[in-house]
């Protein structure tokens, strides 16, 4: 995949503040991993798998989901750490009056935090966790995605917001262990040795195959994985895209053609994906400030492990 360094990367780097642990005490004997010092609990793993409403049923059925579940918990404590680490007070006040203020709400039903704990197959100190993250997440969200950088953002990617849709066509191969055999059906393509249309037609193994890899034009919002879409999206006309890897397999692109609607920041009606993008791009930057920070210690070998990896 293409990488372009975003203008807005010094903006939300330079928005990140610090904000420091709350110094609740956490069993360590609970902890799946450990960030710097500071515990993973697995408590906190059955927090989020209620969460997302999964049961028992489906952990046996796929037992890689717990251990999916453990990477995004610990990707969330690196981002929190790169937070806490970058404040002061003002963080330690957020965290705490965030944490008195839902435990006055439970207490206020008659339900004491350990019922309110139990209710959502979990414990106090999960939940705790779990309102120091949001709070400090929600309140960065809030300073930083101001119209001001959305529309910096907007700007440097532009083609994934503003109708831009290209003709494409690939060539799809599911094993990833086969990078080297489409590595060479690339070098051939470039040295035209094969043209595009009959090496996809030979190799590719998507449904395109039939049609010389043609998919035609797709946007943003397509039935491709989106790295390869927004790979396409970012390219030129008559561009052979380096080999792209998404969840599906392997992916060698070839862009045809480009067309936009040219719609600006200031006509979108509708900002979600924009507003989604560009916390997730924070998000990201987070967790790698995190990782520069503290190192992360697993305890269970099989949780290190990430699925399908």
């Amino acid at each position: 995949m293409i990488h372009r360094r975003s203008r807005w990367l010094p903006i939300l780097l330079a928005c990140l503040w610090t904000l420091p642990a709350s110094g609740q005490s956490q069993s360590e004997a609970d902890a799946i991993a450990w960030i710097g010092e500071a515990p993973v609990l697995s408590s906190e793993i059955d927090l989020l798998i209620h969460r997302r409403g999964l049961t028992a049923t489906d952990l046996e059925a796929n037992p890689s989901l717990r251990s999916a579940i453990a990477h995004v918990l610990v990707r969330r404590h690196l981002a929190l750490a790169a937070l806490r680490d970058q404040s002061g007070k003002a963080g330690a006040a957020i965290i705490d009056q965030a944490i008195q203020a839902w435990q006055q709400q439970v207490l206020a039903t008659g339900t004491t935090l350990e019922q309110a704990a139990a209710q959502q197959h979990t414990d106090v100190a999960a939940l705790q966790s779990e309102v120091a993250w949001l709070s400090l997440w929600n309140d960065l969200l809030r300073v930083r995605l101001n119209d001001a950088n959305l529309q910096r953002f907007f700007e440097t990617r532009s083609y994934l917001y503003n109708g831009t849709q290209v003709d494409i066509s690939q060539i799809f191969i599911s094993d990833p262990e086969q990078l080297e055999t489409l590595e060479k059906i690339a070098d051939r393509i470039r040295s035209d040795a094969i043209s595009f249309a009959d090496a996809a037609a030979e190799h590719s193994q998507a449904g395109s195959a039939a049609d010389d890899g043609h998919i035609g034009w797709i946007g943003a919002d397509g039935d491709l994985p989106a790295v390869v879409a927004e790979a396409a999206l970012a390219a030129e006309p008559s561009t052979l895209l380096p080999i792209i890897r998404s969840g599906l397999g392997l992916h060698l692109v070839y862009v045809h053609a480009k067309r936009t609607t040219g719609q600006r920041f200031a006509d979108l009606t509708d900002q979600r994906r924009l507003r989604r993008d560009a916390a997730d791009f924070l998000f990201e930057h987070l967790v790698a400030r995190g990782q520069t920070l503290r190192d992360v210690r697993w305890r269970d070998d099989r949780l290190q492990r990430r699925p399908g990896r």
